[in-house]
């Protein structure tokens, strides 16, 4: 397989007009978890870089040989394979601290780069608790904003201004071909013509490759794919006009930088030495392209991922990078980090059911734990109130509620489970929908140390399962497991099965200790025919029952007292 490449890129050409030579980004302050890139600082805002750093044994106690390896490994080029709850995130900090120590590199020599602010901030936040300061770690789209912004200011060219809204820019686009006299689409139709554009942007497209590539992947397009070309071309066109760029082809202006301009590119070289890149399985054709004129032929470059946590098919990311990542750079070192430390044993047999290769290769470092429930129901509204029953009789005194979390396909499956939790009393904390792994970026200057500044807050947790990734609770309940919700009913080829497939194993490994699965037969509703259980829901039912063939099942005294105290925490009588 040959390594993606942008030939035939959007490339936005450089701008040749001059501005005032301070960067501007967008004047609003717009959440999207795109790009945030900040040094580890302390919290006053100052920059202490570590000049002395010790890393010894101690530091590797506790870890599994397989950890210790991808820590200690001598080779410049790694690729770790993590599975879901290996501790992944510890291994690269441990791996940064080891080449500060050996004084292999500089503090500011050193990129770690990841795919959501959430996961930036958790990375910064293990840097800076293991007394690392001056290392810069955020998104791609944060690097990609300090490549454009150096060489437009270097060379006193039009700032740099971004425009987060994909969808204002569409509007602005259709409005022109309003009074044009040409055709527009309606509310429906432009969401997605904006997903089918995000897509063809990620993978480098413009219109004159869109439709040929579309068909190689065998792309149900929402318009003609000639009428999608022309829309591609008319986007990007329109973008210039304005001197704004999109996330997309803010990236797309990075990479014509550094395969462009030798001196940028020797620039960026020498300041970023060693390059770290955390959930690699989440990168896109565009963030491939990035890395491969970032890192060179020969880099010091640690990548951690794990293929069967790859759910941003929509994005234009793929598994499949992770093999150009090898073929690029073949003298890469990979190690598997098969020992899932999160979730117990039982739980870990049931989420395992969904891969391919089933519990092979993953090994649980918890013991059994409860068996994982089964719940079918006949409305929607029933399964809420049954699954808020059942996080109340998991609560525990000294537990607080914010150990415990709903996850849904979708935002809308959650208001129910929320009407229901209210009516008990019990506090609950709503995550909006994320249909990107780039929703909350911070755009403007919102301070370097704002993750340092976190409250939690005491309530369970009610999640769409995207954005959930790289998350854990101790208990959680997976909700909506229906035919056409989980896999949802646009999925139709093997490709899309198979993300949705990855989507449900994610949502099982959130869990630490217990797990409850639900969906609801629709009766609610009776102009429509009922839901049918998820295809992934059959395997799962099996290996619960040679769970439970294995387990005493609860019953007499014990059973009874159990159920008196859920009905005296749910104040029944």
């Amino acid at each position: 397989m040959e390594p993606h490449d942008c030939g035939g890129a959007v490339t936005p050409a450089l701008p040749k007009d001059t501005a005032p030579r301070e960067c501007r980004q967008h004047e609003t302050q717009v959440t999207d978890d795109r790009y945030d890139l900040s040094t580890t600082t302390q919290p006053g805002g100052s920059v202490s870089l570590v000049t002395e750093l010790s890393f010894s044994e101690s530091l590797l106690v506790g870890l599994t040989a397989e950890q210790r390896e991808a820590v200690m490994s001598p080779h410049r080029q790694l690729l770790i394979r993590a599975t879901a709850g290996a501790g992944k995130t510890h291994v690269l900090t441990l791996r940064i601290q080891r080449q500060l120590a050996t004084e292999e590199f500089e503090p500011d020599h050193i990129l770690a780069m990841t795919f959501t602010r959430k996961a930036a901030d958790e990375l910064r936040q293990r840097l800076y608790g293991n007394g690392m300061r001056g290392i810069k770690a955020g998104t791609f789209h944060r690097a990609a904003i300090d490549i454009v912004s150096d060489f437009r200011r270097d060379n006193n060219l039009k700032q740099l201004v971004i425009e987060p809204s994909r969808r204002k820019l569409l509007r602005d686009l259709m409005a022109q071909m309003s009074e044009a006299g040409e055709p527009t689409f309606q509310d429906w139709q432009l969401a997605k013509i904006e997903q089918e554009l995000a897509w063809a942007l990620s993978q480098g497209f413009n219109g004159t490759t869109y439709g040929r590539r579309a068909s190689r992947n065998r792309r149900t397009t929402p318009v003609p794919p000639a009428q999608m070309a022309d829309i591609i071309d008319r986007y990007v066109g329109l973008c210039a006009a304005r001197g704004v760029v999109d996330f997309d082809l803010l990236l797309m202006e990075a990479i014509a930088i550094l395969r462009d301009e030798r001196a940028a590119l020797a620039s960026f070289r020498h300041r970023h030495r060693s390059l770290f890149v955390d959930e690699a399985q989440d990168m896109n054709p565009l963030q491939f392209s990035l890395l491969r004129l970032m890192a060179g032929d020969d880099p010091t470059l640690f990548c951690v991922g794990d293929p069967n946590q790859s759910i941003y098919g929509f994005n234009g990311a793929s598994p499949a990078l992770l093999k150009d990542l090898i073929a690029t750079w073949p003298e890469t070192q990979v190690l598997d980090l098969t020992r899932n430390h999160r979730s117990t044993a039982n739980i870990v047999a049931v989420a395992d059911t969904l891969l391919d290769e089933g519990a092979a290769g993953i090994t649980p470092a918890k013991e059994e734990g409860e068996i994982p429930l089964i719940r079918a129901y006949d409305t929607d509204d029933e399964e809420a109130r049954q699954v808020a029953a059942w996080l109340v009789g998991h609560y525990r005194p000294g537990t607080p509620w914010r150990a415990m979390a709903v996850l849904a396909r979708t935002n809308q499956q959650l208001i129910a489970v929320a009407d229901a939790l209210r009516d008990l009393g019990v506090p609950f904390e709503r995550k909006g929908a994320d249909y990107s792994p780039g929703s909350d970026v911070v755009v403007g200057d919102v301070g370097a140390n704002h993750w340092f500044d976190k409250t939690e807050v005491n309530a369970i947790t009610l999640s769409t399962i995207h954005r959930a990734k790289g998350l854990e609770w101790q208990v959680v309940a997976v909700i909506g497991l229906a035919e056409g919700v989980l896999p949802h009913f646009n999925a139709t080829t093997d490709e899309e099965i198979a993300e949705e497939r990855r989507l449900a194993y994610v949502a099982l490994t959130r869990a630490e200790d217990a797990v409850l699965l639900t969906w609801n037969r629709g009766r609610h509703d009776p102009r429509t025919p009922e839901k049918l259980p998820s295809r992934f829901l059959g395997p799962i039912e099996v290996t619960v029952q040679q769970l439970r063939d294995t387990h005493a099942p609860l019953t007499g005294d014990a059973r009874r007292a159990r159920l008196a105290a859920v009905r005296q925490q749910l104040g029944e009588r």
